[in-house]
This record gives C-alpha cells, structure tokens and sequence, in this order.
C-alpha cells in the first residue's frame, strides 16, 4: 500500500470519527449547558424544579462519559487487548442491543490469528463501521454477522434486512464522495488486499468480504 494510500485512510477515519463527536458528544456538551442555565434561572425562582434538573443533567454526564468511553474503545477496543476476540464480540453485540433493544443480532464468529496485532483488529473495525452503519440508516429488525476463516484467507459476510440502498450509489462509491461509513470500510478493505461486494435492495442489504491471511 502506498504512502499516499495509508495517509488518505487515516484521514478518512479522522474525518469520521469527528463527525460521530459533532453528531453525538457535542451536541450532548451544548444541549448540557443550556440546561446549567435553566438551573441557575431555578434556583432564583423554584428550588424543587432546580433539583428535577440537576438530576437530568447529572444523568446527561453519565451519558456523556458512557459515549465518550465507546469512542475510546472504538479507537482501540481494550477488550480485544484484555480478553481477547471472542470477549470483543460479545462486547459489540451488547452495545448493538442497547441502542436498539429490538433488533434480532446473531454473530458466527470463527478463531482467527490475532498475533499481528493489524488484521483482526482491522475486522474488528469494519464489522463496528458496518453496524454503526446499520444502526444509523438501514431500519433493519435483523442483522447476521459471520467471520469464518479458511486458512489462506478470511471470509467476512454482513446482512441485515433494513431499507437498502442503489447498488449503483455502492458500487461507483469513491474517495470524493461524503459517504463516509462505506468509504471507510472499503480503504480499511483495501489496506488489507482484500476484496468487497456489496448487494442491496429494498430486501436489505449485504457485504461480502474476502481478505487473504
């Protein structure tokens, strides 16, 4: 992979994870200070209505720290440095549920080698992008994640039964394109030599990855 390559892919997953902040963390930060000055304006005037929003804004904090703490993890998942693969999953599809109780997640995980410290983490990441994914546009009910490793090379399938998209929006996707979730994993894909094909329609969609070992 060429210099250039790695620099744009990084850049890609900088201008990424900025968004999710702007998207997430700050508006938190800015909807939090607005109500620290409806508690000073209570506190002149209605002391029990302070302490109502005092107590919302202390439950916006833990929030606030629990969103800043996936982001952390997604940066470099610690279960995967503690534990192990498995444990990471398991972690993932625990985050899935709480942000959508109802949906119906069923992972196929296989044993792969971790020892290089790049390549599963790397899936690791893809399978978070394309659930993050999933998560925000597909209005899917039910996703099914499989990694099956076959030696020479690791078979990495994603599904879920959302809304879809154009396989022409899919299949010209490039690096000018603000379609960050997808660009992001297709440069991720590419940095590991590996290959995409992605299927959509209005059934849902799904992301079929080969990546050589």
């Amino acid at each position: 992979m060429r210099g250039k390559d790695i620099l744009r892919m990084q850049e890609t997953e900088r201008r990424r994870i900025a968004e999710e902040l702007h998207d997430t963390t700050v508006q938190d930060m800015v909807h939090l200070s607005q109500q620290l000055e409806m508690i000073l304006y209570y506190m002149d005037n209605d002391m029990t209505q302070a302490k109502l929003e005092v107590l919302s804004a202390r439950r916006q904090i833990k929030n606030i720290i629990g969103d800043m703490r996936e982001t952390i993890y997604d940066l470099r998942p610690i279960l995967f440095d503690d534990i192990g693969w498995s444990a990471a999953f398991e972690h993932l599809h625990d985050r899935l549920l709480e942000y959508n109780p109802d949906l119906n997640i069923e992972f196929d995980i296989d044993d792969i080698d971790t020892s290089d410290g790049v390549t599963a983490v790397s899936i690791y990441r893809i399978i978070c992008e394309c659930c993050r994914n999933i998560l925000k546009h597909s209005k899917a009910e039910n996703v099914a994640i499989s990694v099956k490793n076959h030696g020479s090379y690791i078979k990495v399938c994603v599904f879920d039964d959302g809304v879809g998209f154009e396989n022409k929006l899919a299949n010209s996707l490039n690096r000018q394109n603000n379609h960050f979730g997808l660009q992001f994993i297709r440069e991720k894909i590419e940095s590991l030599l590996g290959e995409i094909e992605i299927l959509s329609n209005s059934s849902g969609t799904v992301l079929n990855i080969q990546i050589p070992v």
